[in-house]
């Protein structure tokens, strides 16, 4: 049976391929497929195209998740409440609504605290992680990576 490090090095190797394939479809240049030469008068280049954009969004996705998997933790601290209601670590890195927050947390499905990527939102009143309302923002243990996510 493969080992858990031994898959994230597989997931690695892929994502070299992944890298390749994206460059290829001109996906990261234009953000879609448009740099391909297609024939819009030809049905069955039209299928293959608007099935091979679906993929390149997906495999772009997964291009980021497994990049992100390897990429250094450059902070890890616990939050406390700025001045202006925002959330921050001990080195300035704030998270409002939409931030992606990678966090430390309990649940009573895991026997050990484990860390989770999930979102922060607003309800009125203070700020929340999306999925764990009941874990206080303040105090909470989080980690930053060497370069966040690209939506953030």
């Amino acid at each position: 049976m493969a080992d858990l490090q031994a898959a994230l090095a597989e997931a690695v190797k892929l994502n070299q391929h992944i890298t390749q394939f994206l460059k290829f479809s001109t996906y990261p240049e234009y953000n879609d497929l448009s740099g391909l030469d297609i024939d819009f008068h030809d049905g069955e280049q039209i299928l293959i195209w608007d099935e091979l954009r679906r993929i390149t969004e997906r495999l772009a996705d997964v291009q980021e998740y497994i990049s992100y998997l390897t990429r250094p933790i450059a902070e890890e601290s616990h939050l406390r409440k700025g001045t202006a209601g925002k959330y921050r670590t001990a080195k300035g890195y704030y998270y409002d609504c939409t931030s992606v927050i990678e966090a430390l947390v309990s649940d009573e499905y895991h026997d050990v605290p484990y860390w989770t990527i999930t979102s922060v939102e607003h309800n009125g009143r203070d700020y929340y992680l999306v999925g764990h309302k009941d874990i206080p923002m303040k105090g909470l243990r989080v980690r930053v990576r060497t370069q966040p996510w690209p939506w953030q």
